[in-house]
């Protein structure tokens, strides 16, 4: 999981309907490295795909102190692309 916290949030946050939705993606430092996850606005939940990859998870104020950040591409990038094949693949009769 760790080092992944960027593409899945990516992959997710255009799978879930991104900003229409409510998603915005987050970043903060934790355990020494950068870190992201997705807020929804309109809700107030929070998805952190990759918090198992930590020693000691984030508490809700440490999630609350992160600031608001955007992705690289408005499109998702070709790792979220791939991500996202794998995430919502079926199998067809």
């Amino acid at each position: 999981m760790r080092g992944n916290c960027y593409v899945t949030c990516e992959a997710l946050y255009h799978l879930l309907g991104g900003k229409e939705a409510g998603w915005i993606p987050r970043i903060m430092k934790w355990e020494g490295d950068t870190h992201w996850f997705l807020w929804n606005v309109y809700t107030s939940q929070l998805l952190d795909p990759t918090a198992s990859q930590f020693k000691e998870r984030p508490g809700s104020s440490d999630y609350y102190m992160a600031k608001g950040c955007g992705f690289l591409t408005k499109e998702p990038s070709k790792r979220a692309k791939a991500l996202m094949k794998i995430l919502v693949w079926q199998e067809t009769a």
